[in-house]
């Protein structure tokens, strides 16, 4: 699906996505606590539904209200296909909690998803009571002592504390290596202990004891990733107020507010709203994107505009997501007229004046969501190829865009 868009001047308020890292994480804890469990809030996007129906595979008796999911409990399942579609969050989380329920299964998704790695999360489960060989799982997990190299991905932490969360006795986990991303795992140990997770932070990891006392009713917040482009559109071309937004934030892509104030932004932060406006805009030196990775496409969407360079680091993982994003980048920029260059290890965009242009979303829903705020300000109107790919985590965002005055025009 290719949209045509027209530059704007941005102006209203929108309501924030829902966050897709805390509702993966509800849905899957809520289908482990085995209890009545009602999810506000949970949104439409392609990656949670993947996760509700994964975790439907594997044993929840769960379904679909509107924006919110009721889990009423979970039967015994000894043999599974799961599919992920195209979500790293349901492959990894979910992998180690089949070993920890006992449950042989195969897990299959897009062949980008199967291609992105695991091996890691594979050695440390195997030798603890299950196997996992390629994407199959067998066995059963036991409690015991678990090693894992945390500077390669939060997802594979997260995964390990989901499945020893329901295994008999207490178990330790030991990360080796600095660890990424770690407002990821802070989510899932926030949300495991919202739900009576016994769970306790050592000096070089955790230590958990399985069993579950879940709330009845769970929220979840608004998305700061998905926030970030409307916001970007807001520093670019007019102002912008974006709700239900949590402020401070364990989502780590909250550090948008303080990226967009250093472009020279103008941002308001007040009761739930987050509010960005146009200002002069000068590039910013090492914006390091280890932590929030989900956003660096759209600080360099701003960087393109920006007068003077803009350098970012720790963005080597963004090669393995759902296409090569430091190559996306590098193309999107190229495309509008943006020269940026990688060293491997440093990203830098040399700002000037995006002309308007053909986008290719290359598949994948933040390159779009990128190109789009780009095209929202740019010299003359563009194109963005492969809309449809926002459903992934943001389904409403052109609506959205609509809703700020973005002048959009979808063609099938």
């Amino acid at each position: 699906m290719k949209v045509k868009i027209t530059p704007f001047n941005a102006a209203g308020s929108i309501f924030a996505p829902p966050s897709k890292s805390f509702a993966h994480r509800y849905v899957i804890a809520a289908f482990l606590s085995g209890k009545d469990c009602v999810i506000e809030n949970v949104g439409l996007s392609d990656d949670v539904s993947a996760t509700l129906a994964a975790v439907t595979s594997l044993g929840a008796i769960a379904k679909r209200r509107g924006g919110d999911i009721v889990v009423s409990g979970k039967r015994s399942v000894l043999n599974a296909t799961v599919d992920c579609a195209e979500s790293g969050s349901t492959l990894r989380f979910l992998l180690p909690v089949a070993a920890a329920l006992g449950v042989n299964a195969e897990f299959t998704g897009s062949d980008r998803l199967m291609s992105r790695p695991i091996d890691d999360l594979a050695r440390a489960i195997n030798g603890h009571g299950a196997t996992v060989s390629g994407h199959t799982v067998s066995g059963k997990l036991e409690s015991g002592t678990y090693y894992l190299n945390a500077s390669l991905s939060s997802q594979f932490v997260s995964g390990m504390l989901f499945a020893l969360s329901v295994v008999d006795g207490e178990s330790e986990i030991i990360l080796a290596g600095e660890k990424v991303s770690k407002g990821y795992i802070d989510i899932t140990v926030s949300v495991l202990r919202e739900f009576g997770v016994n769970i306790r932070e050592t000096e070089n990891g955790f230590k958990i004891v399985g069993g579950y006392n879940p709330p009845e009713r769970v929220t979840v917040e608004g998305d700061w990733s998905g926030a970030a482009f409307p916001l970007a559109v807001g520093a670019l071309t007019g102002q912008v107020t974006v709700k239900n937004l949590k402020y401070p934030t364990l989502q780590s892509d909250g550090a948008i507010v303080d990226l967009l104030k250093k472009f020279g932004a103008k941002v308001y932060v007040s009761n739930g709203e987050v509010t960005a406006a146009a200002g002069e805009l000068s590039g910013v030196s090492d914006i390091d994107c280890e932590n929030c990775p989900d956003i660096a496409q759209v600080i360099c969407s701003v960087a393109a505009f920006a007068k003077g360079k803009t350098s970012l680091k720790g963005i080597e993982r963004l090669k393995i997501k759902e296409s090569d994003r430091i190559a996306a980048i590098i193309n999107t920029l190229k495309t509008c007229g943006v020269k940026a260059e990688y060293d491997n290890k440093t990203l830098t965009v040399y700002g000037g004046a995006p002309k308007g242009c053909a986008f290719d979303g290359g598949n994948d829903h933040r390159t779009v969501m990128s190109a789009a705020v780009i095209a929202s300000a740019a010299n003359g109107g563009s194109t963005v190829d492969g809309a449809e790919h926002c459903a992934k985590s943001y389904p409403e965002f052109f609506e959205d865009i609509k809703r700020l005055g973005g002048k959009i025009d979808v063609n099938f």
